[in-house]
């Protein structure tokens, strides 16, 4: 059946993904319970399966078919997912948190106040990063304000997976740099 995948067969891609996918998301939701485990093992079956599964072909080529078994697999998809896992935990660890709040913000305002500057802060944030490029705006509107995930923009807007990711560091960059033209604290 592996072969089957490796020839881009849908029917073997979706008992690959049938036959692994209920026990591994149990196995990743207990151990990664803060990230999104749902995708971690969607991008782990894409890894195996993209560029024509050339990885999980090469992981075939160096074992013996017999010794092939469905633990051995399960155990790829397993080590993928927690490569994954590991990498977005490294990613968010060197992420810097923007506070949306002015810096020279009175002490203690009351509670309606506080919400409008807070929301105007917000317009003014949304403002500069519209004049930061199209297709940057475009990426901050569909992950933060429809919540779409990557794998989600990929397939509504066509970019690639790499552009997407891009994308994201870009705008990381485009806050930092709202953030210090509107007086905003950086942590």
């Amino acid at each position: 059946m592996l072969e089957r995948v490796v020839a881009g067969d849908p029917e073997a891609a979706t008992w690959l993904w049938e036959t692994f996918s209920a026990r591994l998301l149990r196995r990743l939701r207990r151990r990664y319970g803060d990230l999104d485990a749902e995708e971690l093992l969607g991008d782990a079956y894409l890894f195996y399966l993209r560029d024509d599964a050339a990885i999980l072909r090469r992981a075939l080529d160096r074992i013996d078919p017999g010794r092939t078994t469905a633990a051995r697999i399960e155990s790829w998809l397993w080590d993928q997912a927690c490569g994954l896992a590991t990498n977005r935990r490294r990613s968010a660890a060197h992420q810097r948190v923007v506070p949306l709040l002015p810096r020279s913000r009175p002490a203690r305002e009351a509670g309606p106040e506080r919400r409008i500057v807070a929301r105007d802060t917000v317009k003014q944030l949304d403002r500069c990063l519209e004049s930061s490029g199209g297709r940057l705006y475009l990426y901050f509107k569909l992950r933060y304000v429809d919540g779409l995930r990557p794998a989600e923009i990929v397939q509504a807007t066509g970019w690639s997976r790499k552009v997407t990711y891009k994308l994201k560091q870009s705008l990381d960059e485009a806050v930092d740099r709202c953030a210090e033209a509107l007086g905003l604290e950086v942590r």
